[in-house]
């Protein structure tokens, strides 16, 4: 009786962790599925970056170039102006400008674990198309989310919670499968 109760609690395990390993191995098959996606995005991540001192508020947010790396020296979160709603734990933030050239899908990927919003000119965050490629992390990419942005939009990139000082950014349109 104890061991089929065992069996029981073993098979009831794996039941609870099937959807978990079904997930994962969705993710790491979108990788494998888009290669040259996934060749384009490690190689943008991985090209010299320019160093940017992020703004307190969205009046001196400075400027972030889609298809450009970024390492981005960030305030205490305490100092900065954040706009946008969500759960956010104490650590570094900081806020960015951004426009991008064309209407599409736009990734944007941090080197550290963040909360990141892209907030519309009306002050309302943007809803995310979460596509993880956790194929990235061996690249540095802690945390992407994937944006629909228009054209010649005014948007405000904000980024918080981040533990270090500084993080490693960058926006990039999606690439074609």
């Amino acid at each position: 009786m104890r061991s089929s109760g065992l069996a029981r609690a073993g098979l009831l395990a794996m039941a609870c962790l099937l959807p978990v390993m079904v997930q994962a191995a969705d993710i790491d098959a979108a990788c494998a599925d888009a290669p040259a996606v996934t060749a384009v995005l490690a190689r943008a991540w991985t090209t010299p970056a320019d160093m940017l001192e992020a703004g307190r508020s969205a009046a001196v947010a400075p400027a972030i170039r889609p298809g450009q790396r970024t390492e981005a020296r960030l305030d205490d979160e305490t100092r900065v102006t954040l706009q946008a709603p969500g759960r956010r734990s104490a650590g570094h933030a900081g806020i960015f400008s951004l426009g991008v050239p064309a209407s599409g899908l736009y990734r944007v990927m941090s080197s550290a674990r963040a909360w990141v919003e892209v907030v519309s000119p009306d002050g309302r965050p943007l809803p995310v198309h979460m596509r993880p490629l956790r194929c990235l992390r061996s690249e540095g990419v802690q945390k992407e989310l994937i944006y629909r942005l228009e054209a010649d939009v005014a948007y405000r990139l904000e980024i918080s919670a981040v533990a270090e000082p500084q993080v490693g950014l960058m926006v990039i349109a999606e690439p074609a499968p």
